[in-house]
This record gives structure tokens, C-alpha cells and sequence, in this order.
């Protein structure tokens, strides 16, 4: 799908490039900073794949598929145990694309299958940008009864659009994020399709996040279910006697509240009907220090050359 660069744009943003942004080095790419977390994916060949035919720009595209049951764990965390499952890839090492006290710009396109379903009110993830030892991500974007939405940790956050006027095409993002305690402007800046849908002016790194994490900044972004019991309690034909999960956890690992399941271990009960299966497509993904770098709409008009 071609897109065409309005002129116009520029003068409609307040975290613009430079003018001159043809002449800007295209952005990194995030897919070489980044590798599929093996430790907590299920064994399957179909969840993760560089698909060719399908693509935002180039040949190919970074397919995932997340399948009723496709959980896993280690020795420090299951999912399967925990109402979860995922197919995710994350930064590797860590601190490469962004760092605490710094600014950072990232772009990718999107593309969600026309019967694309979210779990409501079980949460999708489909990016967030986590610290580590510091349970809630700082900003994680997540679909959920048919919203899109741009979450800050359990502080809220912004609404984004309808999952229905996303499915079936591609969407172009472009994130602008401060990880300093003190930023001078906004902390978070969102672009969907070259649209302003989402700005921040709270920090989102706090002095007690810094004094009780390891302080090392990662992106993950693929599939990710959280509480997707409580779309099979909503959803289910059989009755099912399912011990309640309450996920408990301190303020110092991230918050104070606590999230009501109905089962930590949705997998060992038949419910009557299984999740639905969700395929997303990402491609042009890149970070850099300014807008003109990671637009892939500014990119285009500057004749850049896809990224994968």
C-alpha cells in the first residue's frame, strides 16, 4: 500500500523534524535490536515469521500469530500458571534503543487481520516498553473490548480509536518518549497516521521507579494476553468451577492495586469455547533521534529505502 506525503504535516505537529528532513539518515532498525523471548513462548512454528507478500514497504513483514494455549515459562516466571500467553520479541540487550534520561523516537506500521478480535475484558498487548524490575510497563498500547488504547503503567492514558477502524489495513505509528524524571516538554508524544492521538506531560520515569528497579529500559512488541480468563468466564458454554487469581503486587514492583481473574491457570479447564486466534503483521520498524528519521510516511517522500 502506497501512501502520499501532504505537505502540510509539518506545520501540523509540535515535536516536528527539521524541514530539511530529506536529508536526514533513516533511523535504525529495531528488528536487528531485537529477538523473540524464547523463554516464555509456546513451541510453535507458525507464531513468529518473516512472511513475504504482505508487507507496509520492501518484501516482507514480521508475522505473528498467537493461538488459544501458546503459553510457556522458566524457572522465574510461567505464563501458563500466571493467565497469560505470548509471542513477543524484546530487546536484546537492553538499553539499545532508548536510556534512562534520554529521548527517543520510534516508527513501525501495523496491519491486524480483518477478523482480528481482542479478549476484552482481557487486555492485547501489541507493544510496551518495559524497565527492568519494575513490574508496569511505562507505556504499553493495548486493545481491549473493542478500544485501542495507550496506557501509562495503571495511571491511564489515551484512547486511540476503535479496533474495527484499524483491522484489515495498515497503520502507520510514530512515538516520541523522554525517560528523564524532569522532561522540559511533553514525556510522550503518539502519531497514528501522521495524526497527533496521544501526548503525556507527567513524567514517566519517577525517582522511586529509579530507586527500586534495575533501571535498564527494553521494547517488546508481537501478541501479548494478559487476564484472558476473564474473556473465557465472559465467553464460555460449560460450566466451570475455576478458582479465582488475584494478582497481587507492591507498589515498589509497580503498583498497589489488584487485578481479579477468574483462573491462573485457564489451560487446565474446558470451557466450552477456546480464544480467538490474532495475527498482526509489523513492519518499517526504526528508532532515531527525531521524527524525520522514523516516519515512514516522510521517509517515503524522501525516497528512503525500506528497512527490512
Amino acid at each position: 500500500m502506497k501512501y502520499t506525503f501532504v505537505a502540510g504535516l509539518i506545520a501540523s505537529i509540535s515535536l516536528s523534524a527539521p524541514a530539511a528532513f530529506a536529508a536526514e539518515k533513516p533511523g535504525k532498525s529495531i528488528l536487528k535490536s531485537t529477538r523473540i523471548e524464547k523463554e516464555l513462548r509456546a513451541k510453535t512454528k507458525y507464531g513468529y515469521t518473516l512472511a513475504k507478500g504482505h508487507s507496509r514497504a520492501g518484501q516482507k513483514a514480521q508475522r505473528f500469530e498467537l493461538r488459544h494455549g501458546d503459553c510457556g515459562g522458566n524457572k522465574y516466571w510461567d505464563d501458563c500458571t500466571n493467565d497469560r500467553q505470548r509471542i513477543e520479541r524484546k530487546e536484546d540487550p537492553k538499553d539499545r534503543l532508548q536510556k534512562v534520561g534520554g529521548q527517543t523516537w520510534y516508527g513501525w506500521s501495523f496491519f491486524l487481520n480483518p477478523d482480528f478480535r481482542d479478549i476484552g475484558p482481557g487486555n492485547t498487548t501489541l507493544g510496551q516498553l518495559k524497565m527492568k524490575g519494575w513490574r508496569t510497563p511505562l507505556w504499553h498500547f493495548n486493545m481491549r473490548d473493542g478500544k485501542a488504547m495507550m496506557w501509562f503503567g495503571n495511571e491511564g492514558g489515551c484512547t486511540i480509536g476503535r479496533v474495527s477502524k484499524l483491522r484489515g489495513r495498515w497503520n502507520d505509528v510514530v512515538i516520541f518518549a523522554d525517560y528523564s524524571t524532569a522532561p522540559k516538554g511533553p514525556s510522550f508524544v503518539m502519531y497514528m497516521d501522521g495524526k497527533e492521538v496521544c501526548k503525556r506531560q507527567k513524567p514517566m520515569v519517577t525517582q522511586t521507579m529509579l530507586n527500586n528497579s534495575e533501571r535498564d529500559l527494553f521494547l517488546k512488541y508481537g501478541i501479548y494476553n494478559s487476564y484472558l480468563s476473564r474473556w473465557l468466564e465472559r465467553n464460555k458454554t460449560q460450566a466451570v468451577t475455576a478458582a479465582p487469581f488475584q494478582d497481587r503486587y507492591a507498589t515498589e514492583t509497580g503498583s498497589s492495586k489488584t487485578s481479579n481473574s477468574a483462573s491462573s491457570t485457564p489451560f487446565a479447564y474446558n470451557w466450552g469455547v477456546t480464544l480467538p486466534t490474532q495475527v498482526v503483521f509489523y513492519d518499517e520498524m526504526r528508532f532515531g533521534k527525531n521524527r524525520a528519521q522514523v516516519d515512514i510516511r516522510m521517509l517515503e517522500a524522501a525516497g528512503a529505502k525500506p528497512v527490512d
